[in-house]
């Protein structure tokens, strides 16, 4: 079995010398313990420091560090023989105290009891209990030289082991402070130590003698030795998930092993001196700690193995496969629900998967690594194939295609048809009616019988997809996706003409364009569904986006079109399913053709309960009366109803719900349309003061001001009162007003200005206000009728306010305001100012 697999490199953060890792089993977060006596927690997605602790101030090495994540705690041991316990949330110190009598190497927790072990260079291991204030529960002493680390047994947590600088490792049981047995063979000190995850009774040692060592120990033999590193070897460990050992030295290389055959699979080196300490978290995140900083890697791909056709689903579990049929089952499961599945194991695949694709009639699938491939029956799992390549891609024959550096294979019936040397280096195939080869800047389309170019386009797109026609391409790049028209009857037209480097412009137009980062597509007819990393599910047509979900982390996989269900998957296969009825989708086709007559047809074979998202659809392309007819919806209705300036509708909907915002926005829609009566009903019902003060006041409805003055008096809306009282001329409702908004001084003001017969008692009231916060201010307030010599136009004053008094009280005809208005501008102030014993009675409106 070959063990081919891609590695990424997540995250580098340059430092001093880090002498420990750790992956925190939930966050994206590494911790770090650096020889300059310091420990950080680095999130690996965002490249930030979440948390920097000096350990100690006197910058001693901390030689471990890790997470007690029931605690949210972090415990370090540093070279002053002292072990510390921080909250990496707060950075408060919990604990600190001397554990050892010389350096402590390193500090494990317990994966289910409240337990800690540290070793050190005093040859003993000591048993902490965390939820007893760290007290020493016991003491292990056999080695006699440093013990450099102890791991737990994932099979047997009270059972660990430890490496020792005594060239021996020793097997315990935290009840015992003996060793049940010691296992001997390595010709210098042992560095490191791990347990095997899986069913296996192995157990994997690291030392100064370069080599690694993998024993029975149940038998208490060494049943394999790895020598590859050219230094003392400083990690080793098991991988949990894949048949994968790692294994990290001081000569600055990283190795990856498979463990079943123990060949040495790929090397890595980074170039930041030695590697003193790796660790392995969730999702195949690694995490190393080198002389020069730390590293995080990603191996394999976030993607699942897996394939559909035609109900048919295949995915991979590290090697093993397994097939579940989705159209035998009967899914009666809610949008985005978990659907219940019965998968069968296939078998065992030969080589490690990088992905895994069906062929067109679903026969046969290929799965594939980065350097092989092999076809097998769908039925019953036969090796029908093999070969070197990667990326094998079908054609709608049942051809395929292989991908190698420089060159793509094309197979007919199993057998090289021909190979196809490039000039670029492909990185990537891409199924389709035209065969896509993508480099890092561009892709090429060929024709799959001839390899003549069709068309070259300065994209790189990391997805290609075709809908079922083949007429339509999406090409989806990091941050976009591209609809492309292609026709596939102008193919044999193409390849009659002369080949140009750069193929034919003809043969893809632009249709439009999405700016989404999308991690998989599929189209049901012209309609493209697709995911994106941060959980959204949504469809596009013709470039309009509609969301179906939110936070779901999958993959669509499939349709099944007799069921009305697309299919979807997380990494960890759990298959969800979303209701999209075909004759929607088919009715949504026609509508993007404008065949509207054909699309009313359709949509009599369209159950009710689709018509809402139908009238969406037709909204976004502004169709808004078909949107109307179809719309179930009461709040879509109502937003249609005001875009298409159906007020009757809107009102209807509004009283009917008694949305206070619903009969504003009425009200405004039928004052724009000269619908006075229902914009005064809507308004009035919205209790809409604004409004209303707007209406009442453009026709002079007095008798409805004083009312709406009232009312608005009586829910303290006092700007709305105070303008009502005011155009209806009620002066002492406006003083009330203002009163009573404990506006003083404008009541003071106002009194002065319009009714100065009452200034007294508000001058009184504003200075028995200002009295309790400004006494002295208070004190310097005079009331005009106190110092007549200063105001000594106050009578004039009444005597005009007493005449306006009375003109108040009359009502004017609207056809005589031009009239009443010359009257009102007549300065009788001016006229009493130089002629106080005049008579004003003369002035009465009518005698001219």
């Amino acid at each position: 079995m070959s063990l081919k697999f891609e590695i990424k490199k997540k995250h580098v953060a340059r430092s001093e010398r880090v002498k420990s890792v750790e992956l925190h089993p939930e966050y994206p977060w590494v911790l770090s313990g650096l020889y300059s006596g310091v420990i950080t927690i680095q999130d690996y997605s965002t490249q930030t420091i979440v948390k920097q602790i000096e350990v100690n101030q006197k910058q001693q090495p901390v030689r471990c560090a890790k997470f007690i994540t029931k605690k949210q705690w972090v415990v370090a041991v540093s070279d002053d023989l002292q072990l510390r316990v921080f909250n990496y949330n707060t950075n408060e110190k919990i604990k600190a105290f001397e554990a050892h009598t010389d350096y402590i190497r390193c500090v494990i927790v317990h994966p289910s009891q409240p337990y800690l072990i540290t070793s050190s260079d005093d040859t003993t291991i000591k048993l902490w209990d965390i939820d007893n204030n760290f007290t020493l529960i016991r003491t292990f002493e056999d080695h006699v030289n440093y013990v450099m680390m102890v791991a737990f047994n994932p099979r047997d947590p009270n059972t660990f082991a430890s490496a020792s600088m005594d060239n021996t490792v020793k097997v315990w049981t935290i009840q015992n402070n003996k060793p049940n047995f010691t296992l001997s063979g390595h010709e210098g000190g042992v560095n490191c130590v791990d347990f095997h995850h899986g069913d296996k009774p192995y157990l994997i040692s690291g030392g100064d003698d370069r080599s690694i060592k993998i024993w029975d120990y149940q038998t208490k033999q060494c049943i394999h030795t790895l020598e590859a590193h050219q230094q003392n070897i400083s990690s080793a460990k098991f991988h949990p998930d894949l048949p994968l050992i790692i294994s990290t030295a001081e000569d600055g290389v990283i190795r990856f092993w498979h463990s079943n055959t123990y060949k040495l699979e790929t090397s890595l080196n980074y170039n930041m001196e030695r590697v003193w300490n790796l660790d392995i978290g969730k999702d195949n995140t690694l995490a190393f700690g080198f002389d020069e900083g730390t590293v995080v890697v990603k191996i394999g791909q976030d993607e699942p193995i897996v394939s559909m056709q035609q109900g048919k689903v295949v995915y991979g579990k590290n090697f093993e496969f397994f097939t579940i049929n989705l159209k035998a089952i009967n899914n009666t499961s809610n949008d985005g629900q978990i659907v219940q599945t019965n998968s069968k194991e296939l078998g065992i695949s030969d080589i490690y998967p990088c992905g895994v694709r069906h062929s067109p009639n679903g026969h046969l699938f290929a799965i594939f690594s980065d350097s092989e491939y092999t076809i097998y029956r769908s039925q019953n799992f036969k090796n029908s194939g093999f070969g070197s390549g990667t990326d094998l891609i079908w054609s709608s024959n049942g051809d395929y295609a292989v991908r190698e550096m420089y060159s793509i294979k094309i197979f007919k019936n199993n057998t090289l048809s021909y190979e196809m040397k490039t000039d670029y280096m492909v990185e990537q195939l891409f199924a389709g009616p035209v065969l896509g080869a993508r480099s890092s800047e561009f892709i090429i389309f060929y024709d799959w019988e001839t390899a003549k170019v069709i068309r070259r386009i300065d994209v790189s797109p990391k997805k290609v997809i075709w809908n079922d026609t083949n007429t339509i391409a999406a090409l989806a790049t990091n941050e976009e996706v591209y609809f492309l028209q292609y026709d596939p009857e102008q193919l044999p037209i193409f390849l009659q003409q002369d080949e140009e480097p750069d193929g034919f412009e003809d043969a893809f137009q632009p249709l439009c364009d999405i700016t989404e980062s999308i991690n998989s597509g599929y189209f049901i007819q012209d309609v493209f569904y697709y995911t994106t990393m941060n959980g959204k599910i949504a469809y596009s047509v013709n470039g309009k986006i509609f969301i179906v979900d939110q936070d779901k982390r999958y993959f669509i996989i499939g349709y099944i079109q007799q069921q009305n269900k697309l299919y979807l998957i997380d990494k960890n296969y759990t298959i969800i399913s979303y209701d999209v009825n075909s004759n929607v989708v088919e009715f949504q086709t026609q509508i993007l053709k404008k065949q509207y007559q054909k699309a009313e047809e359709i949509l009599q074979t369209i159950p009710l309960q689709y018509y809402d998202k139908l009238s969406k659809f037709l909204d976004t392309l502004n169709l808004k009366e078909w949107a109307y007819k179809l719309v179930q919806d009461q709040d879509h209705k109502f937003e249609l109803a005001l875009q298409l300036t159906f007020v009757d509708d809107a009102y209807q909907i509004a009283q009917q719900t008694q949305d206070m915002l619903k009969l504003r926005q009425v009200g405004d829609l039928a004052l724009q349309q000269g619908r006075i009566k229902i914009a005064v009903q809507a308004l009035e019902q919205a209790d809409d003061f604004g409004g209303l003060l707007l209406i009442y006041s453009s026709l002079g409805l007095k008798n409805q001001l004083l009312q709406l003055a009232d009312k608005a008096f009586q829910q303290t809306k006092m700007n709305i009162a105070f303008s009502s009282y005011f155009l209806c001329a009620n002066l002492d409702k406006c003083l009330e007003v203002l009163i009573k908004s404990n506006r003083l001084p404008e009541a003071a003001f106002f009194a002065k200005t319009y009714c100065p017969s009452k200034i007294s008692p508000i001058v009184k009231l504003w200075k028995e206000s200002l009295a309790k916060t400004h006494p002295i201010i208070s004190q310097k307030i005079a009331d005009p009728f106190d110092y007549p010599a200063q105001f000594n136009d106050l009578k004039l004053a009444i005597k005009v306010e007493k005449f306006y008094e009375n003109i108040r009280q009359q009502a004017i005809p609207a056809d005589q305001f031009k009239q009443f208005q010359e009257f009102l501008n007549q300065d009788l102030f001016t006229q009493l100012q130089n002629n106080p014993n005049l008579d004003l009675s003369q002035f009465t409106y009518g005698s001219g």
